[in-house]
């Protein structure tokens, strides 16, 4: 795999505070509050940094030819994560790195794409660039995979299955109108077609329009009540996009509780569905 990377300087704006607000129908107070949602936001305000990876001369990634199918987000300081004082930072930056290894799988190639918000922090009398957040893209690239090619050995974790043929109602529903990816590009920069126009989603086989992923992560984090973070405690994000979400959209979102294998924490499992179907699976843990 070729090195590819891509830096860019990071300042957030009231505006990009009030355009998530917009796409999430939240507020700024909610969203200091509350960190998944916190690692969401600061998802779709690094994202422009990983579409100029992907545009960049070299990158094996086709942007009309690839479909992201999961996502882990890692907020390692939430502390250095207040709106104001990323605001107000100095010098942070943000880097995108494609991954060294790609990932033969039945579709296609799996690729990872990795974007870092670093935040200097004063050590003393010099400051140091701390690494505040981590986003881990997966990108599936479509391609016809012959069958003499061995596969990718991929180690993942068994997924937890919801029942939902219970009779346990769900936490909620998401709403996500026809304009919702309009809202959302606004944000995170990607104005892929597919998320634009029924025509263009149509001539790449999807059934109409489509809401991007982290979207509807988001919206559904928005429904699930959350125990604080311990102090000094960070947060880890998985989510999965199990099938496209047309527009406009209605959701149930659903909710289980279990122990982590590794440690008596708990971990929150959700998931958007609509009769027994699943759409977007995740789950969050504390680090």
């Amino acid at each position: 795999m070729p090195k590819i990377s891509v830096s860019m300087p990071f300042k957030l704006t009231e505006k990009d505070i009030t355009l998530y607000a917009k796409a999430t129908s939240s507020t700024r107070e909610n969203l200091d509050a509350d960190e998944a949602s916190k690692a969401l936001f600061l998802s779709a305000v690094t994202e422009p940094c990983m579409l100029l990876l992907v545009a960049k001369r070299g990158c094996p990634i086709q942007p009309l030819g690839a479909v992201n199918v999961r996502n882990s987000f890692k907020l390692f300081r939430p502390e250095l994560c207040k709106l104001s004082d990323l605001q107000s930072a100095e010098g942070a930056m943000v880097v995108a790195t494609l991954a060294p290894e790609a990932r033969i799988v039945k579709r296609g190639v799996e690729f990872d794409l990795i974007v870092e918000l670093g935040i200097r922090v004063l050590d003393g009398d010099t400051t140091e660039m701390k690494t505040v957040f981590r986003q881990v893209f997966t990108m599936l690239q479509f391609a016809r995979i012959p069958k003499n090619v061995k596969l990718s050995e991929v180690s993942q974790k068994s997924e937890f299955e919801f029942k939902l043929d219970s009779k346990k109602q769900p936490e909620g529903q998401v709403q996500l109108p026809w304009n919702g990816p309009k809202d959302w590009a606004r944000v995170c920069k990607d104005y892929n077609p597919i998320h634009i126009s029924s025509i263009a989603a149509e001539l790449y086989g999807l059934p109409g329009k489509i809401a991007h992923g982290n979207h509807m992560a988001a919206l559904a984090l928005a429904k699930v009540e959350r125990k604080p973070l311990k102090q000094g405690g960070g947060l880890a994000l998985e989510v999965k996009f199990k099938r496209p979400v047309t527009v406009p959209a209605r959701l149930d979102v659903r909710v289980e509780f279990e122990q982590s294998e590794s440690s008596q924490d708990e971990v929150t499992h959700f998931a958007l569905t609509s009769g027994e179907k699943v759409y977007v699976q995740g789950e969050y843990r504390e680090l």
